[in-house]
């Protein structure tokens, strides 16, 4: 048998992912988390499912929840393997509620489920039924799974129960394993006689109870047998009374028949109508159970479900509006950044200043000149002016020559004042019009040229409009930083909201599943038929309430309003009431030493059942002993007579792999030995290291696979993480050989595996996941 082609659908963290399998050595190559165990998982859930064994309903194991898809909407997939010639196509869907396998012929698409063994606890057929193999088996020989760096006395007993499952899968149709659990669990069930919670134990403190009941009982009946006798006496001298008195008339007679009669048709109108309740009532018992308090609990889950969507979607519209404004504020900052032409405002901040700073000088050098040059006029013109006044006011002196020049100099110093001061105003007046008239220095007009600008109130304008775009620039910088702190908070509010609406449908649909039905609405629906059942056992109930009095009115002759039919008044009513109470003490005395107490004969046959029972019980307990024993002693004698092959087997293997240890023993307490090449003693596999415990363990599974079956594939998942380069290579050598019979699976994450195996020049098919 080899396997072909596998199709997960859904499963892990698989979708839609197909791997085709050659003859021979099949190298699965990935890196941790890349799905090795996951595909390892898929082949063995495809054969055999997700159940736990030994059980006597439908029960999922660990891994079904753990391999369970995210979505949960679909966890499916299928096998192709060939067997005899014959291509087989398995299709499973691991769904709790969809959980169904259909196995067909490949070549015709013909589907051979009947041509399979059934199990009736899963309700499907086995696919490798025929074989004898199992998902214990399986799990214990031929697929070996991850070993547990950190358990070696777990790996020992996994050796352990591989051993105890081959017995079985040898030809002998018993499974010890499981036949000694379930003896156990039956002595269990039963337990010990000083154990009052037991079985046996409630059934013996149950006995000695109905002993003292019993003694109770035939005291308080022993007083009724008494009093009945004085009832009795009392009814037959009330009978003599009543015979003394004449019948009433017949015409009270008939009509009193009468009414009977009408009681009768009640009576019989009631049982037709309590036959029809009890067939409805019958038939709607598959609604009892399902009531208004759970329907509001899975409403309330639902609710809790919807207001996680309504948040969830809510988030979603704050995310959607936060991007959409995001990209809104990052468009403006394109179109701002593109008004500048691919300048920065560091570049034209710095052009700008130095159009200023040229500006500048320049004024301030002109201005400096025509101030010093008006100053210079101004005192020029105030010099000739007081001069002219000085002699004038003939302060000069007598002298008329004196007067004369100083008045000639006054005038001549105020009119150069004056056409000095008139030369400082023009030069101003000039160099104004020059600057009005755009007259720039050459690094000014290249600044003006590089940003295409005219003059320099339009370099104010547009420094401006830079500075002001800068700052627009820097607060859509920041609003943006902000919404992705927005959208980054969102986010992770929508996750945890999944993750919790996620884990309220898992339980909604757990509780949904448990009461077999597929919404609320149908679950709703069952309530409302599980209360009109229980309406219908309230109205049959007092049907029967009635029937049952008007029963006692028909038996004693009575009518509805209690009146006897063929009685009248007694003369000596007074006599008959007075018996009539003494009749009514002694019944009611009888009542209350009867009330709570069953009779003594009822009693003293429940003491037997329960004597009987504990009787069963120990018979039981001794039975599954012997049964116990029995078994101990064809393990044995099944273990001398397979040991020795086993022992052979797996020591041939260990010694080509380590080149150390070649002797194995399995004792009878189905622990693993293995001979010390120095002394010769043997040592117990707990002792050895764990590097040769895996080796161990290998060439066990290896052994045991050889011994059991020669077709199924040999699947092993890292099974070499703790081996020597020297043992790898002979375990890799060992596993190219076993791979020219029978198909090997060989998963692992290392490079080192692939390089062993081309030294070895032994043949081989990569596969990556």
């Amino acid at each position: 048998m080899r396997i072909k082609t596998l199709t997960i659908k859904a499963f892990g963290k698989f979708q839609d992912e197909t791997i085709e399998l050659q003859p021979g050595l099949n190298l699965i190559y990935g890196r941790n988390e890349a799905g090795k165990t996951t595909v390892q998982t898929f082949i063995q859930g495809m054969f055999f499912g997700f159940y736990k064994p030994y059980r006597k309903k439908k029960t999922y194991s660990e891994e079904y929840e753990k391999y369970m898809p995210w979505n949960q909407f679909d966890y499916s997939g299928s096998l192709v393997y060939e067997q005899d010639g014959r291509e087989i196509r398995l299709e499973r869907n691991f769904l709790r509620a969809k959980d169904s396998l259909f196995i067909y012929d490949n070549t015709t698409g013909k589907i051979i489920n009947d041509q399979f063994k059934y199990d009736g606890v899963i309700r499907q057929q086995l696919p490798l039924g025929n074989l004898g193999m199992t998902a214990v088996i399986y799990n214990n020989t031929i697929n070996m799974r991850q070993i547990a760096h950190d358990n070696e006395s777990g790996t020992q007993d996994e050796v352990r129960d591989s051993y105890i499952e081959m017995q079985n899968s040898s030809g002998i149709e018993i499974n010890f394993k499981g036949i000694v659990r379930r003896l156990e669990e039956k002595k269990n069930n039963i337990g010990r006689s000083g154990q009052s919670k037991s079985r046996i134990g409630a059934a013996i403190r149950e006995r000695d109870e109905l002993l003292q009941l019993l003694k109770e009982s035939e005291a308080a009946y022993a007083k009724v047998a008494e009093n009945q006798e004085k009832i009795t006496r009392n009814q037959k001298k009330m009978k003599r009374i009543e015979a003394e008195n004449d019948y009433l008339s017949q015409e009270s007679v008939v009509k009193r028949k009468k009414e009977l009669l009408q009681s009768y048709e009640k009576i019989n109108k009631l049982e037709k109508e309590n036959n029809r309740l009890s067939k409805i009532i019958r038939e709607d018992e598959v609604y009892e159970g399902y009531n208004y308090k759970t329907l509001e609990g899975l409403k309330a889950i639902s609710n809790q479900s919807d207001r996680l969507s309504d948040q969830m979607d809510y988030i979603e519209k704050e995310m959607t509006d936060a991007s959409e404004h995001l990209k809104t504020i990052r468009q403006k900052e394109a179109s701002k950044r593109s008004s500048l032409a691919g300048h920065t405002l560091e570049n034209i901040a710095e052009d700008y200043e130095t159009y200023k700073k040229e500006q500048d000088e320049v004024a301030a050098v002109d201005k400096k000149s025509n101030i010093i040059i008006n100053i210079i006029s101004a005192l020029v013109t105030l010099l000739g002016m007081g001069l002219v006044g000085l002699a004038n006011m003939g302060m000069m002196g007598t002298s008329q020559g004196i007067e004369n020049l100083s008045l000639t100099v006054g005038v001549t110093l105020a009119i150069l004042g004056v056409v000095g001061l008139s030369f400082g105003i023009s030069a101003t007046l000039k160099k104004q019009k020059i600057l009005k008239e755009k007259q720039l220095i050459p690094i000014q007009e290249q600044i003006l040229a590089k940003y295409q600008l005219k003059d320099g109130p339009s370099f104010d304008s547009y420094y401006k409009k830079v500075v002001r775009n800068q700052k627009e620039l820097e607060q859509m910088q920041n609003e943006g930083e902000l919404i992705i702190v927005q959208h980054s908070r969102h986010q992770a509010g929508y996750e945890v909201l999944f993750e919790q609406r996620r884990g309220i449908m898992r339980d909604l649909e757990r509780k949904l599943a448990e009461y077999e039905v597929k919404d609320i609405a149908e679950y709703a629906e069952r309530c409302e038929k599980g209360q009109q059942l229980e309406e219908l056992k309230i109205r049959f109930n007092g049907n029967l309430r009635l029937l049952e009095n008007l029963l006692e009115t028909v038996n004693g002759g009575k009518t509805d309003d209690g009146q006897s039919v063929w009685q009248k008044a007694s003369p000596k009513s007074a006599e008959l009431l007075s018996l009539g109470k003494e009749i009514a003490r002694l019944e009611g005395e009888n009542s209350a030493l009867t009330d709570g107490i069953g009779l003594p004969v009822e009693i003293q046959e429940t003491i037997k059942s329960l004597d009987a029972q504990i009787e069963s019980f120990d018979t039981e307990i001794k039975a599954c002993n012997a049964a116990l024993e029995v078994l101990e002693a064809i393990q044995k004698d099944y273990h001398l007579e397979s040991a020795p092959e086993l022992n052979k087997n797996i020591g041939d293997i260990l010694e080509t792999i380590t080149q150390n240890y070649k002797g194995v023993k399995i004792d009878e307490a189905m622990k693993l030995k293995v001979v010390d090449p120095k002394g010769g003693d043997f040592k117990d596999a707990e002792q050895l290291s764990a590097g040769t415990m895996d080796q161990v363990h290998f060439a066990f599974r290896y052994g045991i696979g050889e011994l059991i079956t020669h077709e199924m594939p040999f699947i092993l998942d890292e099974p070499f993480v703790r081996y020597d380069k020297q043992r790898k290579t002979q375990a890799l050598k060992l596993l190219s050989e076993l791979s020219s019979k029978r198909q090997v699976i060989l998963f692992t994450c290392d490079d080192d595996e692939e390089n062993l195996l081309k030294t070895l020049n032994a043949p081989y098919h990569k596969i990556t996941l």
